[in-house]
């Protein structure tokens, strides 16, 4: 999972429709098998109280991965400072997107370690 993390607020950004996502995701037998109902609801929970939750994200196309754009468009509505990801073939290649820079974990955690 991607988080936009708004460095200003030390949040996280999160769409509601992410969230209804993965609680229908995580009632999949083959992903259940990995993660207890229990424990899954408890994040999509904890999601809830801890993040700022968008209800209205802007239409972004800027990528060819509809998915890529969707996490775009989130990082767009929240203003976003930060897009942490691991896709190396798609957002770490744009390096940053109207304001938010797009980064690895560990890119990241320099920036926020000051090294």
């Amino acid at each position: 999972m991607i988080f936009c993390h708004p460095i200003t607020t030390q949040g996280r950004l999160t769409p509601v429709l992410q969230l209804e996502e993965l609680r229908t995701v995580t009632r999949r037998p083959q992903i259940r098998s990995l993660i207890r109902p229990a424990e899954a609801g408890r994040l999509v929970n904890q999601l809830r109280v801890d993040a700022e939750l968008l209800t209205e994200l802007p239409h972004t196309r800027r990528s060819d991965d509809p998915a890529d754009d969707f996490l775009l468009a989130v990082c767009d509505g929240g203003k976003a400072d930060y897009l942490i990801t691991v896709d190396k073939a798609g957002l770490l290649n744009l390096g940053s997107h109207y304001g938010t820079v797009i980064l690895t974990a560990r890119a990241f955690l320099g920036v926020i370690s000051g090294r």
